[in-house]
């Protein structure tokens, strides 16, 4: 490894510097995106790992890899490259796996809900999640992402609201610690996204489609938490 991992680095640190660990972080259950200011050392002792032999863990992954899950280099991006990235690739996806899940999860209900009452609270759970998300993207889309394009263009008037870009950033964490409480109360739901024995096919598939959803979510709430946001920050701090 170019740069050597410590206990004391952040998992969101890690996560940008490494993209070929993120798959390590999701097979351990270790929060890399909502959780990324957690140091590695308080996230293995969570997992009842000690620091040292995380650390050892991580770098032997990282040096048996032969790709990587996403191989996007996010920090190389500038914050136009990688808002546009986020929009094209994990907006998208997001949009498309949500109307998909609306049809499962409806189907579940109507053939299943009377065996299993937990399908109905899922629905409910996942109509909150998809409102949430959708308002979410677009204020993203139409206030955030083109303020930190602008902030990228120097010879540009900074012309805006009379606060700083912290103000939107803040209220999009938030947003995606909402989503990352979401998605809890949905592996409550789902026994932790494991469809009963003898299970039909779109019960399964549900479940499938949702496992995947989640961790792309995973990624796209790091990418911003831990690379895009960040770098928006310091770029007005760079302006004054």
């Amino acid at each position: 490894m170019a740069r050597e991992l410590t206990p004391a680095m952040t998992v969101g640190q890690i996560a940008a510097n490494y993209p070929g660990l993120i798959v390590e972080f999701e097979r351990l259950g270790i929060d890399y995106c909502c959780g990324g200011t957690r140091t590695l050392g308080d996230a293995a002792a969570a997992i009842g790992l000690e620091p040292t032999a995380m650390v050892d863990q991580l770098t032997a992954h990282e040096a048996e890899r032969s790709d990587t899950r996403d191989s996007v280099d996010c920090k190389a991006m500038s914050m136009t490259e990688l808002a546009d990235h986020i929009e094209q690739t994990h907006h998208l996806f997001a949009r498309q796996s949500l109307e998909r899940l609306e049809q499962l999860v409806a189907k579940c209900v109507a053939a299943h809900g009377k065996e299993d009452p937990r399908l109905i609270e899922l629905r409910r759970t996942m109509a909150s999640l998809t409102e949430d998300m959708h308002d979410h993207f677009v204020r993203e889309e139409r206030v955030l992402f083109p303020w930190l394009r602008r902030l990228e263009r120097k010879s540009e008037i900074q012309g805006g609201p009379p606060w700083s870009v912290r103000r939107p950033i803040d209220c999009m964490v938030h947003d995606h610690d909402d989503v990352g409480d979401a998605f809890t109360r949905i592996h409550e739901l789902t026994d932790d996204l494991h469809a009963p024995e003898g299970a039909c096919s779109t019960w399964k598939e549900c479940y499938r489609v949702l496992a995947d959803f989640e961790r792309d979510t995973h990624l796209h709430i790091h990418k911003e938490n831990n690379i895009l946001f960040p770098a928006g920050i310091e770029a007005e701090s760079r302006l004054g």
